[in-house]
């Protein structure tokens, strides 16, 4: 094993925002799970669609995701979307959480499972993606097909509304045309937008979400071959799944009070799609099955921008107090 590299994060209550990684590195985006927003993000959504791809023999799929690289023109950040391609139109739509701001699609890559990896990069103009603050903007359909032997062609089509609001409340004023920004559809009562400015970007509309006096801290620490860079990508992957990790503690420690403690897996990752090749529970000191079952089951939904093998351990560290302050580790 290489050099370590630690994460550790402390909330209270509901956390929102984006995981930033080191600006070398492109930061995931974390997916909206149902909060408030804060008073500088918007949200965006997209389907991918696969067109006159070959399948593999013995392979379901062309590929786990579609990367989308997003750069802010005014800050030059830099994040990666990483989502499944759609099936069919009739799925829900994943929502993204990202700064307000003008971005410019800057790459799409896709690793195929039979471990070609193909890229679409911009010759000329850019696409141009418009993020306005308290606002879903839709990025309709991103069709990709091959093109040549280890690239991508890619159409970006504008298409009506498809978010539904799940949720008990609104987050949102609207849905807009992420490449124009007219507005699709209304969301969160006609005040909310009609007391909001024409650019949708005051602090009048701060959302603050919900606290508890309980705090609960997650660690993560990767420990895996590779270079830094690898180890940092990982952790940043993980750490923008932050919620549904988080999750599978807070869940549990509902139900058994005083639930605390380690969980460590040891993994394999496939340099073919990015994914977990392999995946196995390791031991720790959180005396909870279902809570292990949760974290194995959400780990290996993920896949990491990686193009190399990568083996490892992973390993979580999970505690609460009840009072205010920073939690404590034993």
């Amino acid at each position: 094993m290489k050099n370590v590299l630690l994460l550790c994060v402390f909330f209270t209550g509901v956390m929102t925002g984006l995981a930033r990684a080191a600006p070398a590195l492109n930061s995931p985006l974390s997916p909206w799970n149902g909060e408030y927003m804060q008073a500088d993000q918007g949200a965006l959504y997209a389907r991918f669609y696969l067109d006159k791809f070959q399948k593999s023999r013995g392979a379901r799929d062309i590929t786990t995701s579609v990367f989308m690289n997003l750069r802010n023109s005014k800050t030059g950040e830099m994040f990666v979307l990483s989502q499944p391609p759609t099936e069919n139109s009739s799925e829900p739509v994943q929502v993204w959480k990202i700064p307000a701001g003008n971005y410019t699609v800057e790459k799409l890559s896709i690793n195929e499972n039979s471990g070609l990896t193909r890229n679409w990069v911009p010759n000329g103009k850019k696409p141009t993606i418009l993020i306005r603050y308290l606002l879903v903007s839709n990025l309709g359909e991103i069709r990709l097909s091959p093109n040549r032997r280890d690239s991508l062609k890619v159409i970006f089509l504008a298409k009506p509304n498809a978010f539904v609001n799940v949720s008990n409340h609104q987050s949102f004023m609207g849905v807009v045309d992420g490449y124009k920004g007219t507005l699709q559809k209304r969301l969160g009562g006609s005040k909310l937008m009609d007391d909001a400015k024409d650019s949708f970007g005051t602090n009048d509309e701060a959302r603050v979400a919900f606290t508890m006096n309980r705090q609960i801290s997650m660690v993560h620490l990767v420990d895996s071959s590779g270079s830094q860079k690898s180890r940092k990508l990982i952790s940043s992957t993980i750490q923008a799944q932050d919620a549904d990790l988080r999750r599978c503690y807070m869940d549990q420690l509902d139900i058994a009070d005083g639930l605390r403690g380690s969980v460590t897996f040891k993994f394999q990752i496939s340099g073919n799609n990015g994914s977990f090749q392999t995946l196995s529970y390791n031991g720790g000191t959180l005396s909870n099955p279902k809570a292990v079952e949760c974290l194995t089951l959400a780990l290996k939904r993920m896949q990491f921008p990686i193009a190399k093998s990568l083996s490892g351990r992973l390993a979580f560290q999970f505690n609460y107090d009840d009072n205010p302050g920073r939690a404590r580790f034993p």
